[in-house]
């Protein structure tokens, strides 16, 4: 007798993520921040790749650069123009008060790369959470997340990697066992985390959402809230 055949569904996410500031209690703007963006299918990352490659296209024919197109050597309108081509789209931001982290925490460089994966990760998790709420996302698909992230350091002496962290609270949850807490699953199928390291002279994306982090930095530093009123942009605030 034939087995039926059963057709599994996966549900592919793409997230991009660069950071801005420095998380050192030096920092002049008293914040760390990540910034990026979220797709819910290829298509929609490839369309935000084509738009943000033909405004940096047109910036670069009147501001020839050497150097990689970033935040730090483009003036305020080139970023403006950057941050306009892929606006439309789904971002997140986090950003970090400096002076409220423990000093035991941002005078150790692998506690400071540790507390940065522990944001990332409670920021991809609020995003999600809402996107579940908002019937955006179904909790009980199989999905996959594609998470690039700019190059940095990272934490080596854990239990678990980033990705490893991020796949198994989705799908299980995590406790708290010094207050007893136990904080449930977001999904009720499998979740895959794919994490990469890129560098950001190769991804467009990566640059957007230096862009945006950039911007978000400077709605701190500048006392500019309204640079952070963006359509479909989901900001958190740590810690």
């Amino acid at each position: 007798m034939t087995k039926p055949f059963l057709l599994i569904i996966i549900a592919y996410y793409f997230l991009y993520f660069d950071d801005s500031g420095t998380f050192h209690i030096k920092e002049r703007s008293g914040y760390f921040v990540y910034a990026g963006y979220v797709f819910f299918c290829k298509d929609e990352a490839d369309s935000a790749r084509r738009k943000y490659r033909k405004a940096l296209d047109a910036i670069k024919k009147v501001a020839p650069l050497c150097d990689e197109y970033k935040a730090s050597n483009l003036t305020n309108n080139h970023k403006r123009s950057l941050h306009n081509a892929v606006k439309g789209f789904h971002s997140l931001s986090v950003a970090v008060k400096l002076n409220d982290i423990y000093n035991h925490i941002i005078s150790d460089k692998k506690a400071r790369c540790r507390y940065k994966d522990y944001v990332l990760k409670r920021s991809i998790k609020s995003f999600l959470s809402q996107a579940i709420d908002n019937k955006q996302i179904d909790p009980n698909e199989d999905i996959t997340l594609n998470i690039s992230v700019d190059k940095q350091h990272t934490a080596t002496n854990g239990y678990y990697g980033l990705s490893d962290s991020i796949a198994e609270e989705l799908q299980h949850g995590i406790s708290n066992f010094d207050y007893g807490i136990h904080h449930k699953s977001l999904f009720n199928g499998c979740v895959k985390v794919i994490l990469r390291y890129c560098d950001s002279k190769q991804n467009y994306l990566i640059q957007a959402s230096d862009i945006l982090a950039n911007r978000v930095l400077a709605s701190y530093s500048c006392h500019k809230p309204n640079l952070r009123e963006i359509i479909h942009h989901k900001h958190l605030t740590f810690p």
